[in-house]
């Protein structure tokens, strides 16, 4: 997962359109809203897993295959998962290029007889949180890691459903849920890095695969795709070992 060309931002009308339509009757109550999704987007594009788009994409709609939504139409189904599509390769541009300035998609909260507008980060990291969740091996290192326990710590209070009583007394108050969002960007940041070695030793592994799987399409005894105007197999596939 690589972005190899400039990956803008869904702009303010895009979002609100795919808002809307994860707001709507044609998806089900277990749906990713945004704020979720940002953060479930933001752990699959910052982890040490490259997933392909079968692999996360069913999870966006619900736990189960139930919860694929209706679409009207394919033009409808073509846009609205290319617009999350989107959202995750800017989010994967964004993190390659300037992960110490990512900003995540938090919900803000308002509250009755309280004049203050709250950042509040519960919904991004419950996305987070599912993703890790469903690569939960993958992230082993990470968890034994000292500083990388620290550092995924707001984002696993906040979104985790494995926490104890205590941590819970930590996410209660809208106060409280601010104070451990501010910390969550340089959170996905450092996490980038630390996955960083691994995730591109899959991607060179998966690029070898790509160039081998071409190589072996070439038969051995077609004129090589150099133009000596030798066979393949007595030229650059000499070297080349098919299995």
């Amino acid at each position: 997962m690589i972005a190899t060309e400039v990956m803008p931002a869904l702009s303010d009308k895009e979002m609100d359109e795919l808002d809307s339509f994860l707001m709507s009757d044609a998806t089900s109550n277990d749906v990713m809203m945004l704020d979720s999704l940002d953060g479930y987007l933001t752990a699959i594009a910052s982890g040490p897993v490259l997933l392909k788009p079968d692999d996360w994409l069913p999870r966006v709609w619900g736990p189960s295959e139930q919860d694929a939504p209706s679409f009207n139409n394919p033009a409808l189904a073509e846009r609205i998962i290319g617009l999350i599509t989107r959202h995750l390769n800017a989010i994967v541009w964004n993190l390659q290029q300037e992960p110490d300035h990512f900003e995540p998609v938090f919900d803000l909260q308002v509250y009755v007889d309280d004049e203050r507008e709250y950042v509040d980060g519960e919904m991004w990291a419950h996305g987070y949180m599912i993703a890790i969740y469903m690569h939960r091996d993958s992230w082993n290192a990470l968890f034994e890691s000292k500083h990388g326990v620290e550092v995924l710590q707001p984002i696993r209070l906040l979104g985790s459903a494995d926490v104890s009583p205590e941590e819970e007394e930590l996410t209660k108050t809208p106060a409280q849920r601010e104070e451990l969002s501010k910390p969550i960007p340089a959170s996905v940041a450092w996490i980038y890095k630390f996955w960083a070695p691994q995730r591109s030793a899959a991607t060179e592994h998966t690029m070898d695969k790509t160039a081998e799987h071409e190589i072996q399409k070439i038969s051995r005894n077609a004129p090589c795709t150099c133009g000596s105007g030798r066979k393949f197999k007595k030229c650059c596939g000499a070297s080349t070992v098919l299995n």
